[in-house]
Order: structure tokens, then C-alpha cells, then sequence
């Protein structure tokens, strides 16, 4: 089941907004916001703060927040919630989801219907979580700050930027001086790489924030997506000049450092995120941007080196997510086979055994990449037949009770086999709901091609060059390195 079909009933109630309306008139006995229940006007107002601090993008001071509201209200349904939903720690997480559930008897239908669908894609009960979701919606469709919620958490973990605009611009219809709806828009608008209208709304942004970090770390990366390096750079600059323990725009001089090849100057700058980094998630996610810049060099010693000193952190800091992804990142750039295999073997056995500890969701979306990756070096060694077996694995994953991330990663590894069989049509099929991989765009590009559809060909590639969101898969497929890549030939 693919999320836009889960979303198509919310869909047509967004288009039909004068029927939505009248089901919201003000006499009816659905208020017009979720509700937020807690007996404590304390609680309250720290919840209050912590939304606040989750729009600006500033989530440790949001965490802070939510946990003061549940020590003033230890039975704050909501406010454990979002503690799960946000924290990068794993305990934390297992711990305050089992007592949002747990309190779920005691909030309002609403509250009831927001944490199903928190709770129920992250333990991978993917389908219900997003039913949830949609009822949630339909039930408050004019609060504008579940609108810009909801459209973030599409934008920022499911790369569905259609639906996140729609109802970005809902929430925005409901407050025309809703700040955050206009950096979500500038982030939005330069996935489509209209980067002149995504500068626009982040300058707007700007306008109602002046003071506040984030804007001019948003508008610095706008800047980056359109290749102003220098200007970038500045923007972070005046963020951290803002708040120096900003350590968002510290990461980011590193990226965009990294990105205009200066990996000593990186490496740098992401030595003093990963020092001002307030969690160990952020740590072990900085630590390992900083491992992928010996990759930019095809320094592959080197990376190596990094990359399992990150995973010995990941690990002492119980972030076994982490861990298991550097050594299936060191199989994607490993030129030798069996070394490929065993970092594969090993990425394998940490999943297994952080499962249980970590959400459920996240241990089948990394078994499933390590598939990918299994697939993409067989493919590259020639071994269609094992390719294969992968990629049949991957698709029994990829049920339409799995994760749209899933999804899309059994999608781009059957299309990269399928282009190494020359099945060009077939694979772009395949490809094309994998839109936000720059490996699987890359491949597109080779299926259009022989296909003859220029046109798509040229535009993706203009996509692709303009990529600027930093990843080992953007990493190796402007390098020309990637496995996919030798698929082709």
C-alpha cells in the first residue's frame, strides 16, 4: 500500500475545503485544535514551550522542556509522546512511548488518534499509524499547527513533498504569519530545485525571526542548494553568532565544507559540532559526516579507520543504530569483495541484536539497506543470481504494511538490477519510486537514456548535479564510484 493511497481520503477532504469547513464550524463540539490534556497549568505551559522550540528546529531545548512538563504532570499523555517521537536515545524513547500508551485511556480522542500514529509507525505498524494520522487530520482540519506538523514529518523522514506542501499551505491558510511554514515551503521548494522561490520564503522567514538561529541557518542552506558556497558559509556564521551552542550550523559549515572540497576545513568544523552536539544521537550521526569526508578523498584507509572509531562511540554511547550503519557504509565504498562482505555480516549481526532495543521501525529499515547493499554487490561482481535472491528478499519486506523507506529501498535495488539486465524500461519503473536516492537517480538517468527519453534524461540530470544534500549515496554517485555505477557497464 503505498502512502499516497493511505493519504487519499485526507487528500480529497483538503481539496474539498468548503465542505471541511462547514464539518469545523465554530458551534460544533470538536474544538478547533487538538486538545492538550494535562491538570497542570506548569505542565502546560512547558509543553507549550517545547512546540515552540520544536518549530524553531531547536528539539534538545524542546526535550528539556517536555520532561519538565512531565515532571510537573507525570500522567501528560501528550507530552510523552513527543518525547519518544523526537529523542534520539533509544531508552528514552521505548520508555516514554509504553507510557504514552499506557495513558492513553485518560486524553481526548484526538490525543488518542496523535499517539497511534507516533507510536504505530515507529514499533512498524506502519498502516495503522498512518490511518491514525489521517483520522487526526480530518478531525482538526483547520489547526494549523498539526497541519505544519504532520507536513513536516512527511518532508523530513518520508521525502513526500507533495502532500508536506499541501498541508503547509493549509496550516499557512490558517495563519499567514505562521513563521515555520515558511522555512518548511524554502526546504520544500528546493527539492523541486526552485531555488529562487525557496530563497524567497526563507528570507520571509528571516523577517519574522530576525533573532532567532534558524532562519539564517535555513537560508544558508537554501544558499548551498544553489551552489552560493561563500554566502552559505556567512549565514551559518550569523546563526552561531546568534546562539553559539547552535550546534546545527556548526554541522553545517562542516557539510558545506565537505561539499566544496575542502575536507581538512570539514573535518574541522565537524570536530566542533560533534564536541557541541547536546545528544549522543547528534554525536554519533556528526561523527560519521566526518568519516564520509576520507570518502570524498577515496582515501578508503582513512575512511576506514573513521568509520569504525565512529561505531566504537555508537556503541559505548548505546546508539547501536549508529554502529550497524558504519559497517554497512564501509561495505558501499569497500573495492574488495570479501572485505565488502564481512563489514555486510557484521552490519547484520548489530541489527539483530539491537533489536528489541531500538525501535522496531529502524531495525527493518537497516535490514533492508543492508539488503540493498548485498544486491548492489552482486550485481557488481557479476552474480545476477544472488542479486537476485536479495532483491526477492527485499520485496517481501517491502509489504504494504512496511515503511515507505523500505519501500523504496527494495524499489532501487530491483532497479539497479534490472539495468544491469539491460531491462530498461523495467527499471525505470523500479527507479522512479525511489526519488530521493541520488544512486537510483543516477541509474534513471542511464535507463531513460536507452530508452530514448532524452528529455526526463536531461532533466535528472540537472537534479542530480544540483544535489546538494550531503549522504554517502550522494557521496558515491558524484563520484562515479558507487557498485550501481559498474551495473551499467
Amino acid at each position: 500500500m503505498n502512502l499516497r493511497n493511505i493519504l487519499a481520503p485526507f487528500c480529497l477532504a483538503a481539496m474539498l475545503s468548503t465542505s471541511a469547513l462547514a464539518e469545523t464550524a465554530p458551534d460544533q463540539a470538536t474544538p478547533p485544535k487538538l486538545p492538550v490534556t494535562t491538570a497542570s497549568k506548569v505542565a502546560a505551559r512547558a509543553f507549550e514551550s517545547g512546540m515552540v522550540e520544536y518549530e524553531n528546529h531547536r528539539w534538545n531545548l524542546a526535550l528539556r522542556d517536555w520532561n519538565e512538563a512531565v515532571k510537573a504532570d507525570p500522567k501528560f499523555a501528550q507530552a510523552y509522546v513527543w518525547i519518544c517521537f523526537t529523542t534520539n536515545d533509544p531508552a528514552e524513547e521505548e520508555r516514554d512511548r509504553a507510557r504514552a500508551k499506557a495513558l492513553m485511556h485518560a486524553v481526548t480522542p484526538g490525543e488518542q488518534l496523535l499517539i497511534r500514529w507516533m507510536a504505530g509507525v515507529r514499533e512498524n505498524r506502519y498502516v495503522e499509524g498512518i490511518m491514525a494520522m489521517n483520522d487526526m487530520l480530518a478531525m482538526y482540519p483547520h489547526d494549523k499547527r498539526l497541519n505544519f506538523l504532520v507536513g513536516y514529518w512527511l518532508f523530513r523522514w518520508q521525502d513526500e513533498y507533495e502532500l508536506s506542501m499541501k498541508l503547509t499551505e493549509r496550516a499557512l491558510a490558517e495563519d499567514e504569519n505562521y513563521a515555520t511554514c515558511y522555512n518548511q515551503l524554502g526546504y520544500l521548494y528546493s527539492r523541486r530545485g526552485e531555488f529562487d522561490k525557496a530563497l524567497e520564503y526563507t528570507a520571509k522567514y528571516i523577517e519574522f525571526l530576525p533573532n532567532e538561529p534558524n532562519p539564517h541557518d535555513s537560508y544558508g542552506e537554501m544558499l548551498r542548494f544553489a551552489g552560493r558556497y561563500p554566502e552559505a558559509l556567512q549565514q551559518y556564521r550569523i546563526a552561531l553568532k546568534i546562539d553559539p551552542t547552535f550546534y546545527i550550523s556548526q554541522k553545517e559549515l562542516g557539510e558545506t565544507y565537505s561539499l566544496m572540497g575542502d575536507e581538512a576545513q570539514a573535518r574541522r568544523e565537524y570536530d566542533k559540532a560533534i564536541h557541541e552536539a547536546p545528544s549522543n544521537g547528534a554525536k554519533a550521526e556528526y561523527l560519521q559526516k566526518q568519516a564520509l569526508t576520507y570518502v570524498r578523498e577515496k582515501k578508503y584507509a582513512e575512511a576506514d579507520v573513521a568509520y569504525l572509531n565512529a561505531a566504537a562511540k555508537a556503541r559505548a554511547m548505546e546508539q547501536w543504530i549508529w554502529e550497524a550503519r558504519a559497517h554497512r557504509v564501509m561495505a558501499m565504498y569497500e573495492p574488495d569483495q570479501a572485505a565488502a562482505l564481512k563489514n555486510l555480516d557484521q552490519a547484520e549481526a548489530l541489527l539483530a541484536a539491537a533489536s528489541g532495543r531500538v525501535a522496531l521501525l529502524e531495525v527493518n529499515e537497516g535490514k533492508a539497506q543492508v539488503l540493498r547493499v548485498r544486491a548492489e554487490r552482486a550485481v557488481a561482481s557479476g552474480d545476477f543470481s544472488a542479486a537476485e535472491k536479495f532483491v526477492a528478499k527485499l520485496e517481501k519486506m517491502a509489504s504494504p504494511a512496511s515503511s515507505v523507506n523500505t519501500q523504496r529501498t527494495y524499489h532501487g535495488a530491483a532497479g539497479t538490477l534490472l539495468v544491469a539486465q539491460t531491462k530498461y524500461a523495467e527499471a525505470i519503473g523500479q527507479l522512479e519510486e525511489d526519488p530521493a536516492n541520488p544512486m537510483s537517480m543516477k541509474l534513471l538517468i542511464t535507463a531513460y537514456r536507452e530508452t530514448g527519453d532524452a528529455d526526463e534524461a536531461k532533466s535528472l540530470s540537472k537534479k542530480l548535479q544540483g544535489w546538494k544534500i550531503p549522504s554517502v549515496e550522494e557521496a558515491l554517485a558524484a563520484d562515479g564510484s558507487e557498485d550501481a555505477l559498474a551495473a551499467q557497464k
